[in-house]
C-alpha cells in the first residue's frame, strides 16, 4: 500500500511511502519510494508486463511510473492533465485509489478541483496492456459535493476518495465529505461504459 508520510519540518515535508502486509491487519513500513514532495499515489492491483505500476501526482497532473522491485521507480510520465475549460477539474487532478480492472480497460476514479465546485470525482478508462494510454475520459464528474455534509464542514465543497472495495460487481467508493465525515457511494461494475 502506498501512503503519504508527513514529517512536518517544513511545508513540503511529505513523501510517498510504502507499507506491506500479509493479512491487511499487521503492516510493515518499507520507507520512502518517491523522495520528492508528493502525496497522491497508488499501486495497480497486479503487475503489467512483469512490472509494478504506480500512479502519482506531480501537481497538477497524474503521472505513471514503473518498478521491478517497488523501490526504484522509472519512466515517469504524465498520463492526464487538468482540462482548462472544464468547470470541475481545471486546477489539478489526482488519483482516488487503485484502478479497477474491467473488460473494457482499467477504470480509474480520480479527483479534480475547481474554485466553483471544489473537489469532485471523475472517471477515465485506460488501456489494459498499456495503462499510460487514456482511452476515454468522462467530461462530467461522477460525484460532486451536493449534500449539506459534503458542502459544509472543515474544508467546504469536498468529495475526496482514496480507494474503493470490490464485492463481485459492486464497487463501494469510500470518500471524505468536506474533510469532516466519511460517506460511501455504490455503483455496479457491469454498467461501466465509455462510448
Amino acid at each position: 500500500m502506498m501512503y503519504t508520510g508527513y514529517r512536518g519540518r517544513f511545508s513540503e515535508d511529505y513523501r510517498i511511502c510504502l507499507a506491506t502486509s500479509k493479512n491487511l491487519i499487521a503492516w510493515e513500513r518499507q520507507g520512502i519510494v518517491l523522495d520528492e514532495p508528493n502525496k497522491d499515489a497508488s499501486l495497480f492491483p497486479e503487475k503489467i508486463k512483469g512490472k509494478y505500476v504506480m500512479f502519482h501526482r506531480r501537481e497538477p497532473d497524474i503521472w505513471i511510473a514503473y518498478s521491478d522491485d517497488l523501490k526504484t521507480w522509472y519512466d515517469h510520465k504524465i498520463i492526464m492533465k487538468p482540462i482548462p475549460d472544464s468547470d470541475w477539474e481545471y486546477n489539478k487532478i489526482g488519483i482516488a485509489g487503485p484502478p479497477i480492472k474491467t473488460k473494457q480497460g482499467w477504470f480509474l476514479i480520480y479527483h479534480g478541483t475547481s474554485n466553483e465546485k471544489g473537489y469532485c470525482l471523475g472517471a477515465a478508462l485506460l488501456d489494459l496492456d498499456d495503462p499510460s494510454k487514456v482511452l476515454a475520459r468522462q467530461t462530467e464528474p461522477i460525484l460532486e459535493p451536493e449534500l449539506d455534509w459534503e458542502v459544509n464542514g472543515y474544508i467546504p465543497k469536498v468529495i475526496f476518495s482514496c480507494g474503493q472495495a470490490e464485492i463481485g460487481d459492486r464497487i463501494l467508493v469510500y470518500y471524505g465529505g468536506a474533510d469532516t465525515v466519511i460517506g460511501v457511494a455504490e455503483f455496479n461494475k457491469k454498467y461501466i461504459k465509455f462510448d
